[in-house]
């Protein structure tokens, strides 16, 4: 079922009249750092949520009705199983209709039981809304006949930086792609640990199916290496033991 809405999502995408993101152009490049208010009503510069740490983006409207909803119940249910929202990566969902005040962005953050910290609700004047989602490219319009948003569900993984490092699609975002995509960001400020940069080197990212997969060529070859090596060290220590036990 996973496999088939991959294949569905490019082309609800397109019956929709929204376009991917170009990744050839904006990946690597500097997010909008704009100013953004809280459901507190303090107001800050974007990149103070960065903390050294990689930063997830949920774009979303706080008074949705429909596919916003969607979207942060599949982004609670895997940042749930991650366990690691604080403490690998933080999460802000930013709401791009500039008429949400900061009672809209508490009641938003309260259905969807966030911190108000390592996730949290987040807004912008309509200017800034504007440069923002321009800076990513993230498509969007409104319908006056319905009084809603039309948009797409993806979420934006910025570096410690502020530079968009991944692209994530789909109402159900995967556990092992938000994993994967925070440990590339990550990766920007401090190189992995051998356990963690050998597991994110076996995986690769696929820009047509726009999500991770298995590097088999890679754990093939790095497989047949470690036989390799094995089977010379055994031949190379019996070998020694062998000429120890004739002069012995």
């Amino acid at each position: 079922m996973k496999y088939a809405f991959i294949w569905i999502l490019p082309a609800w995408l397109l019956l929709s009249g929204f376009n991917f993101p170009n990744e050839k152009r904006f990946l690597a490049q500097q997010a909008a750092n704009i100013e953004v208010f809280d459901a507190a009503g303090n107001h800050f510069e974007l990149y103070t949520l960065l903390n050294q740490k990689p930063l997830v983006i949920s774009p979303v409207y706080t008074r949705c009705h429909s596919l916003c909803g969607v979207i942060s119940n599949g982004v609670q249910q895997v940042i749930t199983e991650l366990g690691s929202l604080g403490k690998d990566f933080t999460m802000v969902s930013f709401s791009f209709d500039s008429s949400d005040r900061r009672m809209n962005l508490a009641t938003y953050e309260n259905r969807w039981k966030m911190d108000g910290k390592n996730w949290k609700t987040i807004s912008a004047s309509g200017e800034n809304i504007q440069r923002f989602l321009s800076s990513i490219d993230y498509q969007y319009d409104y319908d006056p006949s319905t009084k809603e948003f039309n948009h797409p569900s993806i979420l934006i993984v910025l570096t410690p930086a502020g530079k968009i490092s991944r692209y994530i699609y789909g109402i159900n975002p995967s556990k092992k792609d938000i994993k994967l995509a925070v440990m590339e960001a990550m990766a920007e400020k401090t190189r992995p640990g051998i356990i963690k940069g050998f597991y994110l080197r076996c995986f690769g990212y696929d820009p047509v199916l726009k999500t991770y997969k298995m590097d088999w060529r890679f754990i093939i070859s790095t497989s047949a290496g470690l036989l390799m090596i094995t089977l010379v060290s055994g031949l190379f220590i019996k070998s020694f033991i062998i000429t120890k036990d004739q002069h012995g």
